[in-house]
């Protein structure tokens, strides 16, 4: 008679074990409130309180192929294991204090950003939602970014609560020195790997600067000891900045942005947009042949600004406009306009100073815009202070439209 060698010895199979045994597959004696497994090796039982089975390691649980609520049948026969097992939230001793005092006004300039100041930079839906959401969004990894926005913030604050204007405009000074402190060290960095922080920074701040009351100091101007001042400067420098980025910055978190500006872009060289302008820069025109008929090079600089002018001027003076100017309808000027052009501005050359008068009044058109009020004024008041008294009766024809005091 054959004989076999003995083989495993049968047992009974445990349908309702704890979960520690059914992984390792071995057989529980369900004993309770720990099988004698689980106690001979030192581990926690699920058949112990529900406390000790939710504070065990997740991915012991996880791996069980039952659930907690119990066996899942499946077309397998298998069983199926919980998709998530939930865990203790942490006791608040645990967390230790908390801090005694916290930035609160800062907190409510961010409300008041999200909720107010965002929907004032643009009339286009979808360019306020890029402001609301991601501005703040890049301002979180891009601390100096966001110390800018909260400066912003401030300065608005400060027009609807008259009461705490004097502590609103320190605050957006103070966030503002410390946004331009700590973007200096970062911007080539960032240049290279972020350019929506800097395109943010630098449009904030150029709004910053046209924003502040002008009786805190001196008003804003455009050049300062043969140099353009700050402002005027950071606008031109979007274009590199817009330059540097590519498509990546057209394409990516701020596109809706660059999509609206070249919307305007296409408006503003439009043939119509050129004819609409001529007659507002017609007697520009001739004063240019006129003075600088023995320096062609000289009026061509001119003549080029002036062209970008009389497209402007087309889109800002005109009857009937069907909708609302935005900023890049008009500082696209500024943007375009060549060096040598802002050097003969720096020099105060008069027929600069002319020219450029001409353009404050297409700024007046955008006033509308809180942080831009009375910008037009304030340049205008440092044009009548440098240009020579026999050239002044050119400032006429702006300071009409400024003033509200003309029919356009």
């Amino acid at each position: 008679m054959a004989t076999f060698p003995p083989g495993r010895r049968s047992h009974r199979k445990s349908r309702s074990g704890c979960l520690q045994c059914k992984k390792r597959k071995v057989k529980c004696d369900e004993s309770q409130p720990r099988c004698r497994n689980c106690e001979k090796h030192g581990v926690i039982c699920s058949f112990a309180s529900p406390s000790n089975v939710l504070s065990a390691p997740q991915t012991d649980l996880a791996e069980s192929p039952v659930s907690l609520s119990g066996p899942e049948s499946t077309g397998s026969g298998t069983f199926r294991a919980p998709a998530q097992i939930p865990q203790p939230l942490p006791s608040l001793s645990s967390l230790g204090p908390f801090p005694s005092t916290l930035p609160v006004f800062d907190l409510e300039l961010l409300h008041h950003w999200t909720t107010s100041t965002c929907y004032t930079l643009s009339r286009s839906p979808a360019v306020q939602t890029i402001w609301c959401q991601e501005a703040p969004r890049i301002g979180f990894s891009t601390p100096p970014v966001l110390h800018t926005l909260l400066a912003f913030s401030a300065l608005h604050l400060a027009r609807s609560d008259e009461s705490r204007r004097a502590s609103c405009l320190a605050y957006a000074q103070m966030h503002h020195n410390t946004a331009v402190r700590e973007m200096v060290p970062l911007v080539s960095t960032i240049a290279r790997e972020n350019g929506a922080a800097l395109f943010i920074f630098s449009s904030l701040t150029c709004m910053f600067s046209c924003a502040k009351p002008s009786e805190e100091g001196n008003f804003l101007v455009l050049f300062e000891r043969g140099n353009l001042a700050e402002w005027a400067r950071l606008f031109r420098g979007t274009k590199t900045i817009i330059s540097t980025g590519g498509e990546d910055l057209r394409t990516g978190r701020l596109a809706p942005i660059f999509t609206n500006g070249t919307y305007l872009a296409a408006a503003h060289h439009a043939p119509h947009a050129l004819e609409q302008g001529k007659p507002h820069v017609w007697e520009l025109q001739q004063l240019i042949w006129r003075e600088c008929a023995a320096d062609s090079s000289l009026r061509s600089i001119y003549q080029e600004a002036l062209d970008e002018l009389a497209r402007t001027l087309g889109l800002a003076i005109r009857p009937g406009i069907m909708r609302r100017l935005e900023t890049a309808d008009v500082f696209r000027w500024l943007l375009d306009i060549s060096d040598a052009y802002l050097n003969l501005l720096c020099q105060e050359a008069p027929i600069a100073l002319i020219i450029f008068a001409h353009w404050c009044a297409s700024i007046r058109q955008i006033e509308w815009m809180w942080w831009m009020e009375g910008l037009s004024s304030r340049l205008m008041t440092q044009l009548y202070s440098v240009l020579d008294p026999k050239y002044q009766d050119w400032l006429l024809w702006p300071q009409e439209i400024i003033n509200g005091s003309l029919e356009h």
